[in-house]
């Protein structure tokens, strides 16, 4: 563990890390080292031999086994993606992930697909969810840091909503509220709700409800919504909930 390595070093500010813990995280980083437990929120770390297992291929990736892998790996966890996507923060890659996209392409791996102007790949056997109708419509609340909001130009692209967390904004230029919350119904990012605890009476008050405009069956909606909301307020330790204003999204 990092506190286990006496440093006298002084941190120069109060966000920055020790230099026994940098250097732990750096020969982590380049694989010299393992995390084999966590102990009180501490990692605890072992050199690398000693915790992967016998018979693991540790040969170093050819530049084309890399760029399918990047390519086929993103694919397979989030479904579909962009090239702009593939590489995000991955400098210099742009390149042989675009060599690995056509690769994959001529070999039916993959396929390729346009939202509006927009250039998308998927895997060739996801490709008939995308044209199934699927039955979801189930309300779900979701937290602003959930991995289908966490890139926000992708939301915007995809599904023509527009998402940002605005308690760090300034409330007199607040759009929707401090914790908005986004509602996902029938495969859409369809709502967004403003919510508070009044705690004297237990009750979850939806300050404002925000509706999108792509919503098409508002009673099938305002039904299964309902039923959400019922569970999160009991979730939040209240008795009940209460919408105070709503409007629709312009």
């Amino acid at each position: 563990m990092a506190k286990d390595f006496d440093s006298q070093v002084l941190k120069r500010t109060g966000w920055e890390s020790k230099p026994t813990k940098q250097a732990l995280e750096l020969l982590y980083m380049q694989g010299d080292l393992m995390i084999t437990e966590r102990r009180s929120f501490h990692k605890v770390y072992d050199l690398t031999e000693n915790v992967l297992p016998d018979g693991i291929d540790t040969t170093i990736p050819s530049q084309d086994e890399y760029g399918r892998f990047l390519v086929l790996n993103y694919l397979t966890a989030h479904g579909i993606g962009s090239l702009t996507e593939m590489t995000y923060l991955l400098k210099g890659t742009k390149p042989l992930v675009q060599q690995a996209l056509n690769e994959l392409l001529e070999l039916n791996k993959i396929e390729e697909f346009k939202v509006g102007s927009q250039q998308w790949f998927a895997v060739s056997d996801a490709t008939q969810l995308l044209n199934s109708k699927l039955s979801r419509q189930k309300a779900h609340i979701l937290s602003p840091f959930d991995n289908v909001l966490i890139q926000r130009k992708r939301i915007s692209q995809l599904f023509d909503y527009h998402y940002q967390l605005e308690c760090y904004v300034p409330a007199n230029k607040r759009k929707y509220g401090y914790f908005c919350l986004p509602i996902v119904w029938d495969g859409q990012l369809i709502a967004r709700a403003d919510c508070r605890v009044d705690k004297p009476t237990k009750t979850l008050h939806v300050t404002h409800l925000y509706i999108e405009k792509t919503l098409k069956n508002d009673s099938a909606f305002e039904e299964d919504l309902a039923k959400e909301l019922a569970s999160f307020a009991k979730f939040n330790q209240c008795a009940g909930f209460k919408i105070l204003k709503r409007s629709s999204v312009s």
